[in-house]
């Protein structure tokens, strides 16, 4: 990536620190130095106002990153799909468990009559594979995370003429762009609570064929 040198080549250019940057364009001097080591990418909005700051172009901060981007939105979109994928294809095992296990041993427990042992190993069984669905789901929003996808289809679009107003409108990950930790505490108990239920669903359906 190039943007980190060309963001440290203007900054010094006009003999300001990183903390002069991040004030006239809203952001912390921590988020600055990120962009200046490459450890983080800025989004749309804020290209605009460097480029304001430093009086040069888009085009001239981002130039040679822009096809980067698009390679590793590519990639990384094949192994998204990939673990996506992966993660439906245990959750239904999980079911398939649950189901078939209670089916093939009916035999009751001693101490609760009404559960079966099949019962019991299709739930553990179901568990164990919607914990591995849930790793696939946290490895998909990792893998976002730790490449600013959504940032790099917001600048490709950009790039390509769409309005920065109409991209970041359509952004599917505003909320969890800016509260990370409440986005990934309700998709986790989503997960949970979907599976519980599921796993209810299926156990009774199952249980009333005896």
């Amino acid at each position: 990536m190039e943007l980190p040198q060309q963001l440290k080549a203007n900054r010094e250019r006009l003999g300001l620190t990183q903390e002069d940057v991040a004030q006239r364009i809203f952001v912390s001097r921590q988020t600055m130095s990120s962009w200046e080591t490459g450890k983080t990418y800025p989004d749309v909005q804020s290209l605009l106002l460097l480029s304001n700051l430093f009086g040069v172009s888009i085009d001239s901060l981002v130039k040679g990153d822009v096809e980067t981007m698009r390679e590793t939105i590519v990639k990384d979109a094949v192994r998204m799909e990939r673990l996506s994928i992966g993660m439906v294809g245990l959750l239904l095992a999980g079911v398939a468990c649950l189901a078939g296990w209670d089916l093939i041993w009916d035999e009751p427990v001693a101490s609760v009559p009404w559960l079966t042992w099949g019962f019991v190993l299709g739930m553990l069984l179901f568990a164990l594979c919607s914990a591995l669905a849930l790793v696939c789901a946290w490895h998909v929003e990792r893998l976002k995370k730790d490449h600013d996808l959504v940032t790099f289809r917001e600048i490709s679009a950009f790039m390509d003429g769409k309005d920065a107003e109409e991209i970041a409108h359509l952004d599917p990950d505003a909320f969890s762009r800016k509260h990370p930790w409440a986005a990934n505490a309700m998709k986790v108990l989503a997960g949970g609570a979907a599976a519980l239920i599921l796993g209810f669903v299926v156990g009774s359906i199952v249980s009333s064929l005896h």
